[in-house]
């Protein structure tokens, strides 16, 4: 990736990191699908405004129906398993289950993307980097794990997540649509449908007193880890592909606690940095920022077995420059 590329990789990771808080609060107030709808409709209007506001315009019609698709995988589904799993397990479970998305995307885009098979870098850089992710969420310094149907929400939230990452690479970008107008179609699409979901289902009585605190962490989790968000995401798929740019889960538990830290008053132990450190360092294996320490001549990156075969790079080149420049 670029540097600018790294730089929104940070930002996301960032604001997705808080994400978890702004949910624990909200479900002060809020049902789980009233939660989800909350933040799409929040994370809607913010980036059609921002549409606007840059004369962008919705994706045409033809690729309304893969939008919808990923609007469900990608936003209506784990906004909604992450709320209902959040209610009966740890935050820090939650967070290692998502961390688990990278590996989880490597394996579908391996049979669903030509260009996206695994390598011996990026397999190295995704376990080490999992690993990392355990150690910076310490979760045997948990009292609880909570129940199993929370921990199995969380999980389908994670493979949600991955099915959309790969979904909107091989269907989406092809398209060159920029990624602000492909976030504001998607968030739109996911907003509408939790909505009808919401309203033939549990309705719209709150389950808890509708205070400030619930309020503000709906708004937050709405305009910017959920909207400002997503157009990071997309563009990163689009640029870096899905199993890169779903390496961010596994640096969002690190903000995660560093939020924690600093606003909740949180304990910081010795696995935070040692474990923030080993994950920064598995995400430059992946992406070859560092070598391989048994195979640096046969660097797993070449992807294919033979060497000789030029054919499928150009094939590579449009998929990895999908969506327009102009965005973000």
């Amino acid at each position: 990736m670029n540097p600018v590329n790294w730089a929104r990789f940070g930002l996301l990771a960032a604001l997705w990191g808080c994400s978890f808080a702004f949910i624990k609060v909200s479900l002060d107030a809020f049902a789980p699908l009233q939660l989800a709808f909350g933040r799409l409709l929040v994370g809607a209007l913010v980036v059609t405004l921002i549409l606007a506001v840059t004369k962008g315009a919705f994706p045409r019609r033809a690729v309304w129906g893969h939008i919808v698709v990923a609007s469900v995988f990608g936003n209506v589904v784990p906004f909604t398993l992450f709320a209902v799993g959040e209610q009966h397990t740890t935050a820090t479970i939650a967070g290692v289950i998502q961390g688990a998305t990278p590996l989880v995307t490597l394996g579908l885009a391996a049979v669903a993307i030509r260009t996206e098979k695994p390598t011996a870098r990026k397999v190295t850089g995704l376990v080490i980097g999992f690993v990392g992710l355990i150690v910076v969420v310490g979760p045997w310094r948990t009292h609880g794990f909570g129940s199993l149907g929370g921990q199995l929400a969380c999980v389908g939230a994670a493979v949600s997540y991955a099915i959309s990452f790969v979904y909107l690479r091989r269907f989406i970008s092809p398209y060159k649509i920029p990624a602000l107008a492909v976030t504001a179609a998607q968030l739109t699409s996911a907003m509408v449908i939790t909505g009808l979901i919401t309203t033939f289902s549990i309705g719209w009585d709150l389950p808890g007193e509708l205070t400030a605190g619930p309020l503000l962490s709906l708004l937050v989790l709405g305009g910017a880890s959920t909207g400002i968000a997503f157009v990071l995401m997309n563009r990163l798929i689009a640029d870096a592909g899905p199993t890169t740019a779903s390496g961010v889960n596994y640096l969002v538990p690190v903000f995660s606690v560093l939020v924690g830290a600093v606003a909740l008053s949180e304990s910081v132990t010795w696995n935070v940095p040692v474990g923030g450190a080993v994950v920064i360092a598995a995400l430059a294996l992946a992406e070859g920022r560092l070598p391989l320490p048994a195979r640096r001549g046969a660097d797993a990156d070449a992807g294919a077995p033979t060497p000789a075969a030029p054919a499928p790079a150009p094939a590579s080149s449009p998929a990895s420059t999908a969506v327009a420049r102009e965005v973000c």
